[in-house]
């Protein structure tokens, strides 16, 4: 009899990698909680892949937990709303810390046995060079808002662990892979496409996404209740990504940093001319803020409790350039130059 997992944010680019992995295992079935407006390609790769698809607000636990199968064995929370634009903060507030609280009632209403958390990296905030899972954390009063939402709802994860649910929770660094639609693939799209006028100053630890969904996957089992688990990966600058892909896209790529002050100031007159015009800008004073500073992570913990293998860096750009190319996000590389390996 194959265990169940119920999975959040399965049509995401980190939950497409833990489905493909659960898929790959007949010891598993998997049920994936959607909302209404989930896009008809995400349902449609799910339906194709054997996925039990349950519509249900993510904030409502009651719901959750009156449709979560009988035979669940672990909730792997992996939704969550990465937007860095302020305008956004209400909505990101309701989904990552609303939606986590209800996720954790649901899983001790419910008494599924276990519950993964997918956290972030960014809760441990900017100001080390390096962090592990000894440091302090940020509050919910940090002034980047996904910063904010991602540690409340880490509080909202501990309150449960308090009432008896059995949690864990992993701190992704930056995520690169396939079907990476909105996060760090989108410094790569606009620099191949030539619409990136100046890199960020800053840079960090890059986790392949296949590598933390297996570390999902193991966290289920092998994890210690109540711990934090960062998921680290190769330290790179901003600089050094976007050069090493246009070394596997075969063409020249901007090297031009933008220093902090100026790309702060662009961003700040861009949210005005946002605020005007109701456009979105193409970078925040949140993005900025993140993406000005260069933190390493310590992934020892993990490698030691969850087998987590961190790939190289030019592994996890192949990975992610390939599913661009084929997503027709950017251009394949010319002739002259050669296939994407």
């Amino acid at each position: 009899m194959p265990r169940r997992a119920v999975v959040t944010g399965a049509g995401g680019m980190l939950g497409r990698h833990v489905v493909a992995r659960l898929t790959q295992d007949p010891g598993w079935a998997i049920t994936a909680f959607i909302r209404p407006e989930t896009p008809a390609e995400a349902r449609g790769w799910l339906e194709a892949r054997g996925v039990q698809l349950i519509e249900a607000p993510l904030t409502d636990a009651h719901a959750m937990a009156a449709q979560t199968p009988d035979d669940t064995d672990v909730y792997l929370h992996l939704a969550a709303d990465t937007s860095t634009d302020p305008r956004d903060r209400a909505r990101q507030w309701q989904t990552n810390v609303a939606g986590t609280a209800a996720v954790a009632e649901a899983v001790l209403l419910t008494r599924v046995r276990r519950l993964v958390h997918v956290s972030s990296a960014s809760v441990y905030g900017f100001d080390r060079r390096r962090v592990d899972e000894h440091c302090p954390k940020v509050g919910a009063d940090h002034p980047v808002g996904y910063v904010a939402s991602k540690a409340a709802a880490e509080e909202a994860v501990q309150d449960a662990i308090a009432r008896g649910v059995d949690a864990v929770i992993l701190n992704p660094g930056h995520m690169l892979g396939a079907w990476d639609r909105h996060n760090w693939a989108g410094l790569i799209r606009l620099a191949a496409r030539g619409r990136l006028p100046a890199i960020p100053p800053g840079g960090g630890s890059f986790a392949g996404a296949a590598a933390v969904a297996d570390a999902v996957i193991a966290a289920a089992d092998r994890a210690m209740i109540g711990e934090n688990y960062l998921l680290g990966g190769p330290e790179a600058s901003f600089q050094e990504l976007i050069r090493r892909a246009g070394d596997i896209l075969g063409r020249r790529l901007t090297d031009r940093v933008a220093p902090p002050r100026l790309l702060m100031a662009v961003a700040q007159t861009l949210g005005l001319v946002s605020r005007l015009t109701g456009l979105r800008p193409t970078i925040t004073p949140d993005a900025a803020r993140i993406t000005c500073h260069m933190v390493a992570i310590d992934s020892d913990r993990a490698k030691r409790d969850l087998g987590y293998a961190p790939p190289p860096l030019d592994s996890i750009l192949r990975e992610t350039i390939d599913w661009l190319i084929q997503a027709g996000e950017i251009d394949a590389p010319s002739s002259s130059t050669g296939p994407v390996r």
